[in-house]
């Protein structure tokens, strides 16, 4: 069963039946970066996420990749927003202490009102991982 990219159940949490990046980081194709996006090392966080629900016989993932964004701000530092608080993922901790998702959505409102296109990426053109990838 497929699960679209960008499809939202809930618009106040800005969230998703299932978190793809989350199932990409525990199938170890990746990191959550300090920008709240899956970081692979070959194209950084330049990669769209789709999940397909399968009840084929699969191997399992036993090794989780560690963050290498380390003392890396430019995620952080490229925020149009300030929407990034450059805390380092944690497993225990909520997506809050990482991404003021409200900061996110009243930067896409603002650009609307002006007139402009409501997307960003800032964050992902910062990235370091995967740029000389880029074409």
């Amino acid at each position: 069963m497929p699960l679209p990219a960008a499809e939202r159940i809930d618009s106040e949490r800005v969230c998703a039946t299932m978190s793809h990046k989350a199932a990409a980081y525990l199938a170890g194709f990746g990191w959550i970066g300090k920008n709240c996006l899956l970081i692979t090392p070959d194209n950084g966080p330049r990669v769209r996420w789709t999940t397909v629900l399968t009840d084929a016989p699969l191997a399992e993932n036993h090794k989780l990749m560690d963050t290498r964004c380390d003392g890396c701000t430019a995620c952080t530092v490229a925020c149009p927003a300030q929407a990034i608080t450059g805390r380092t993922f944690s497993r225990c901790e909520g997506r809050e202490m990482r991404l003021d998702v409200t900061k996110c959505e009243n930067y896409f409102k603002t650009l609307k009102a002006e007139g402009k296109l409501p997307v960003c990426g800032m964050c992902l053109y910062a990235c370091p991982y995967g740029k000389s990838r880029r074409i």
